[in-house]
């Protein structure tokens, strides 16, 4: 087998006394080497860009939110809370009130959603991180939080002169109102603080303190409408399991990949169609290396009668070309590959391109996963086209 080896890389390395050969290798090797380089910075691309949508919402999700299988609200009892106290993987938990309001402001009305918050909650969710401008409201206090994009819409601004904005909410109850100003319960809230997180949650959040939602809402001070909870790295599987077995039966225990079951499969479809769109263009690429090969063989008529004449059977002659033409592919996919890391390593710590219309840059992100993809598919595709090319070798 050693004579096949030498003589496919005397075949790959050495150039043809037909100088059109030599041109049609490098134009299919160049073609292979500039889709495996787009292939893998596309894919590091949507990488990136998933890290980042899920940082968002990170921003706004906690690692595990427990809601009642029905109605709105629920009162935990003591033994749920001190569960949560001796399991050594909750970091911290928040009591949650979350409801539909309208707002009355300056003649401008829109609907919301109230998220009334325990002062644990900024353990759980770092929201302190996204303010622009303002504080968090003060516990006790009917101070609130708003987002950017509801305050523009409402045209609010932060001043001095603190101003109230009135909330109001339906009363609980069948059939028709007849009265709408006995039909609602309503409070004043001050505005101390606005934040930014993504654009769907700013344009309809508001975040003032448990207290203050549970009057709005004519709660009890034990209901609630969630417990969200911050848990150790690596162990919310675990957490999520032990609550399902002591809690399932009454309680929705769902973790962050749950609540945004929509955006994980988007962000999934979106990888995978894009993986199957360069893999075709890779192939189309790779046909390339077909016509290559058929012509090398042709161009080869000469040698490969000498090497029957020297014993070699059609099986011995087709690995030699197999391995040319394989070689040929994986090496140009392989130079591909590389350049196409060295750009995306320039992105990463260097960045060049930019978000329009922001400094942002555009996110990158190295994964082996992504770089074995399109290894295997390189490897798998070039054989399938050098199969496809060999089979012309007459008998």
């Amino acid at each position: 087998m050693n004579y096949i080896r030498y003589i496919s890389q005397k075949y790959l390395f050495s150039k043809s006394g037909n100088n059109a050969i030599n041109i049609i290798v490098k134009i299919a090797s160049f073609g292979v080497l500039m889709v495996s380089a787009a292939f893998i910075i596309v894919l590091s691309g949507f990488s990136g860009i998933r890290t980042f949508n899920i940082s968002l919402i990170k921003m706004t999700d906690p690692d595990i939110k427990i809601t009642p299988l029905t109605g709105k609200n629920f009162a935990p009892d003591k033994d749920f809370f001190e569960f949560l106290k001796q399991d050594n993987a909750v970091i911290s938990f928040s009591r949650v009130v979350e409801e539909k309001v309208f707002i009355n402001y300056n003649d401008k009305q829109k609907i919301a959603k109230i998220k009334g918050v325990d002062s644990n909650y900024y353990k759980v969710i770092n929201l302190d991180s996204t303010l622009i401008a303002g504080h968090l409201p003060t516990p006790g206090t009917i101070e609130m939080l708003m987002g950017v994009s509801l305050a523009n819409d409402l045209s609010f601004m932060l001043s001095n002169n603190l101003e109230m904005i009135q909330l109001l909410v339906p009363k609980p109850g069948k059939g028709y109102i007849s009265d709408p100003r006995k039909g609602f319960y309503d409070k004043y809230f001050i505005p101390v603080g606005i934040f930014q997180t993504t654009t769907d949650h700013d344009q309809v959040y508001l975040y003032t303190t448990l207290e203050a939602a549970q009057q709005l809402l004519n709660y009890p001070p034990e209901r609630i409408s969630s417990i969200e909870i911050k848990v150790k790295p690596g162990q919310i599987t675990g957490l999520q399991k032990r609550l399902q077995q002591k809690f399932g039966k009454k309680l929705n225990i769902r973790n962050r990949r749950q609540l945004n079951k929509l955006l994980y499969k988007m962000l999934n479809t979106e990888n995978l169609m894009v993986y199957f769109i360069f893999a075709l263009i890779l192939l189309l690429a790779l046909f390339n290396i077909v016509g290559t090969i058929i012509m090398i063989i042709i161009d080869k008529k000469d040698d490969i009668n000498t090497l029957r004449v020297l014993g070699l059977d059609r099986s011995e002659i087709k690995k030699i070309f197999m391995v040319q033409g394989l070689g040929m592919t994986v090496l140009s996919g392989l130079s591909g590959l590389i350049l196409g890391l060295i750009l995306v390593g320039i992105q990463h710590f260097h960045p060049f391109l930019y978000v329009p219309q922001t400094n942002m840059p555009y996110p990158v992100e190295f994964h082996w996963s992504n770089i074995l993809y399109v290894l295997l598919t390189i490897i798998f595709m070039g054989t399938f086209a050098t199969l496809i090319g060999i089979s012309k070798i007459e008998k």
